[in-house]
């Protein structure tokens, strides 16, 4: 017996198999306390090749459980399917078809020995590392029953979002392009860039050693970026756990990459981890929001450009994390300022400057807003960046009936917010007007809305409810005069009146 040691890339590191002579192998096939006319068909596969793993995996119990611990799921039962193809190219009368067809008709049936009796299976030191990794890299799992890991002795990390992950089928896609163009306004092309890529990721269409998807959206600020991020996230994963979300702009500085992933040995604060691998350790099934990523120093784009080829990350502590089960979102706000300078032009000085503070309801052209954004993305990242990138997704600007459609959801937070209270809400065409005049513009986009809704709406009904006597049942009319908003109650009629 001798120890033959490959590098494996999944598990990152080496695995040492045990290689056995021929007539050695037939041996311990023998020595196998199991029965197969104790068992079914399946239980004898799951059993044999459970056996082959254990027996024949010299570190097993070492490095290689611990990279398996560190894994999803599904991911530690297609690592135990490739070393078990290893275990069997080393040692090819382990070959688990041919002992199953012995053990059920006791005889081949052709008249041929075991895969891996002769003489002729003796191994080249030299081609057998590259043809195991061929092997494993073309390997698909057939009709064979899969490993069932609560039948070995170390433990795989269960995570909690198994269920979320599960929940990912095929009639959620079918329905994520409607939910979403009913939560995002006015980014149609966007949405469907994002439904289609992670259609092809969920039909195995996509390679399957990278992250879901990796997008970069980019546009001006307020018209969805985030929110879309934040409602791709609820829809696909829930809202048990948030995204995990991070801003780029607390990494401005080269050591502060040390956040992200955790100081190196010897460092303080070793132990604790980064950031962003925390997070996803504990939640490998998310949305991972890069916020304003052009903010970050260009050497933590680094960092991810292995997470983005290869889907997982080697954090401070040498332990692999996962993010093939991640959806990666990075946003910018390149090249908008130029579209901005455009929009308002004619001014100079303090003129430009209060021109910029009142803002425009003029929307650039979508060829001049492709040009500037794809312009500054192309001079801001690196090439090897950019090229790791599924899509660049470039954000429209809002037009007046988007806007309309915003200021209409916007509304719908208050009526829900009343009606779980007890209380109904009705506003005229007018309150969307004043909504959208002082809260969207085509500089700030849509982001202001909410705080209009908050400080001028919603403060004028909680001073009705704090200060009065509100019975349930009570009607708030909301209405918009020379640039106020005003409301006033209707309360329900009595019983007594009813019959009057």
């Amino acid at each position: 017996m001798r120890i033959y040691q490959i590098f494996m890339p999944e598990l990152a590191t080496f695995v040492k198999f045990k290689v056995l002579e021929p007539e050695n192998v037939q041996s311990f096939v023998n020595s196998l306390q199991i029965n197969p006319s104790e068992m079914s068909e399946k239980e004898y596969y799951i059993s044999f090749r459970k056996e082959v793993i254990e027996k024949f995996i010299f570190n097993l119990k070492g490095e290689v459980s611990e990279s398996l611990r560190m894994m999803s799921r599904k991911a530690a039962e297609d690592c135990l399917d490739a070393l078990y193809i290893g275990c069997i190219m080393l040692n090819p009368g382990l070959d688990v078809d041919t002992w199953v067809s012995l053990s059920y008709t006791k005889d081949s049936g052709d008249g041929k020995k075991p895969f891996g009796s002769s003489e002729d299976s003796d191994i080249d030191d030299d081609s057998m590392a590259q043809a195991f990794l061929e092997s494993i890299k073309n390997f698909r799992r057939g009709n064979q029953p899969k490993f069932d890991l609560e039948d070995f002795p170390f433990p795989i990390k269960k995570t909690p979002t198994t269920k979320k992950n599960k929940s990912i089928t095929k009639q959620k896609f079918l329905g994520l392009d409607m939910y979403l163009s009913s939560q995002i306004i006015g980014q149609t092309d966007a949405i469907k860039t994002i439904v289609n890529a992670l259609k092809r990721s969920q039909a195995g269409l996509s390679d399957q050693d990278r992250p879901l998807g990796v997008f970069l959206f980019a546009g001006s600020s307020g018209v969805g970026k985030t929110h879309l991020a934040n409602t791709l996230h609820t829809y696909l994963f829930g809202n048990e756990k948030p995204m995990v979300r991070i801003d780029c702009g607390e990494f401005q500085h080269k050591h502060e990459n040390q956040k992200l992933i955790g100081s190196p040995p010897g460092y303080v604060g070793h132990d604790e981890g980064g950031q962003l691998v925390n997070l996803v350790k504990e939640n490998p099934y998310t949305v991972v929001l890069l916020d304003e990523v052009e903010k970050a120093h260009p050497d933590i784009w680094n960092t991810f450009l292995r997470v983005f080829d290869d889907g997982i990350l080697t954090d401070g502590k040498g332990e692999v994390v996962d993010f093939r089960n991640t959806i990666i979102i990075m946003t910018t706000n390149l090249g908008n300022d130029k579209t901005t300078a455009h929009l308002l032009e004619g001014g100079t000085g303090f003129t430009k400057s209060l021109s910029y503070k009142l803002g425009t309801k003029d929307l650039p052209e979508r060829s001049m807003l492709e040009r500037n954004t794809n312009d500054a993305i192309k001079k801001h990242f690196k090439p090897e960046f950019l090229n790791r990138i599924d899509k660049v997704v470039i954000f429209n600007y809002l037009s007046k009936k988007d806007c309309e459609d915003i200021a209409r959801l916007e509304m719908s937070v208050i009526i829900d917010k009343l009606s779980k209270k007890g209380f109904q809400v009705e506003y005229s065409n007018s309150v969307l007007e004043g909504l959208i005049e002082k809260g969207i513009d085509s500089v700030r986009g849509a982001r202001g809305l909410s705080q209009i809704r908050r400080d001028q709406i919603e403060s004028l009904i909680a001073d009705t409810i704090v200060y009065s006597v509100v019975p349930k049942g009570t009607t708030f009319h909301i209405d918009y005069e020379d640039g106020q908003f005003t409301s006033y109650v209707q309360k329900p009629k009595k019983k007594s009146d009813i019959k009057a």
